[in-house]
């Protein structure tokens, strides 16, 4: 009998070639399954890392992320409006972390080149102006009702009614620390303060009297409501501003708060911007630099819409520890605290982090430079350090 060749294979040959020729076609398999999903996806790219999320060292600046309580480099922005709190780090440290997260970046921004304003003549549609021509600083909000963008809390119907000769607007800077211009201070019609900036225990410095305190939404939700900011101030006004969630009248949480501490202090009047007030903010950013906020990555400090009500409410403005846009350029070794009462960060190294962080970081530097721009038009001197414009 005649035997074929297939028979003449050894069995465990076959079992062989036929496991080999499984695993090659499953291969096969697989990799004509990958290239169709990568077709799918596009090419694959890696981001490089977001500036907010490396350590940053500048100038003695000794935070891992940059946080600000009117900053939206924490959750609660207008451009983030559904994350939470992060617990803030205690007054007097150095180093802080948390589980902050940042804006989502703007790829138009260039990082390397700063927000300068541009001080050219425009004529900037929608800002009614009684001097269009001039440009000398920004249009008011009405020319007719100039603080209808302020309104009480809880009644909407009624607006801030403040007007003062000479204003003292106190910074929070720790440059005061470098002068004892209190009582001088205190000789002021009016006195501005931003923030959660104490008066207690700094009289020397920063005076004593309180008139008008602007306060972000982030400082509003963070104040204790017992605090000596407003138990030991007298008759005075709060000003709040913030986005639209924390400050809906419904529900909003500042607004609540904002609520909760015009019924604990009787001599405090409460106030909030409207949210056309904050729209105008930002068309007067866009006005003096030429971009729009959102776009540049820049989120407005409570020194903007402070100077902004202080242009509206006084004749003239004193300024007390606020420095020129160069300073920091001209003091390379100044290691002045950015906060007057909390050592927790540098004031150069802070402004120079926040002016080059691609989103959500504040543009003080430019801020300052528009500053000194409106103040060669206005009653507006800068003081402890003095500087001119």
């Amino acid at each position: 009998m005649t035997t074929s060749p297939l028979q003449k294979v050894p069995v465990r040959m076959l079992l062989r070639l036929t496991v080999c020729v499984f695993g090659l076609s499953l291969l096969l398999l697989i990799f004509d399954k990958s290239s169709l999903f990568l077709r799918r996806i596009g090419p694959v790219t890696f981001a490089p890392p977001n500036p907010l999320e490396r350590h940053v060292d500048v100038s003695n600046l000794t935070e891992t992320r940059i946080s600000d309580p009117d900053s939206p480099d924490n959750p609660d922005s207008l451009d983030n409006p559904d994350s939470p709190d992060p617990v803030p780090a205690a007054v007097g440290e150095r180093k802080a972390t948390s589980d902050i997260k940042p804006e989502t970046p703007f790829p138009n921004l260039d990082d390397q080149h700063p927000v300068k304003p541009d001080t050219s003549v425009r004529n900037v549609t929608g800002i009614p102006s009684s001097h269009q021509n001039d440009q000398t600083g920004p249009a008011p909000f009405d020319v007719a009702d100039p603080l209808e963008g302020y309104i009480g809390v809880p009644d909407g119907s009624k607006q801030l009614g403040l007007h003062c000769g000479v204003c003292a607007l106190v910074s929070s800077s720790g440059q005061l620390l470098h002068y004892k211009a209190g009582n001088e201070i205190d000789e002021a019609d009016c006195v501005i303060r931003m923030n959660e900036a104490p008066v207690l225990g700094f009289e020397e410095h920063v005076g004593s009297r309180t008139s008008l305190r602007v306060m972000c939404f982030r400082s509003i939700n963070l104040v204790p409501e017992n605090t000596t900011l407003f138990s030991r101030a007298g008759k005075s006004s709060l000003l709040g501003w913030g986005p639209p969630r924390d400050m809906d009248t419904r529900k909003g949480k500042a607004y609540k708060k904002l609520q909760r501490l015009e019924t604990r202090y009787p001599d405090l009047e409460v106030y909030r911007l409207t949210e056309d007030r904050m729209r105008y903010a930002d068309r007067v950013f866009e006005a003096e630099t030429g971009r729009p906020r959102i776009k540049s990555g820049a989120w407005l400090s409570t020194g903007w819409f402070t100077m902004l009500v202080a242009m509206e409410i006084c004749d003239v403005i004193k300024v007390y520890g606020m420095i020129s846009e160069d300073y920091c350029r001209t003091h390379p070794d100044d290691n002045t605290l950015y906060h007057y009462f909390s050592k927790r960060w540098n004031e150069c190294g802070y402004y120079k982090a926040q002016q080059n962080v691609r989103s959500g970081g504040h543009r003080f530097i430019t801020e300052k430079t528009i500053f000194a721009r409106w103040a060669t038009q206005n009653n507006i001197t800068f003081l402890y350090p003095s500087w001119d414009p």
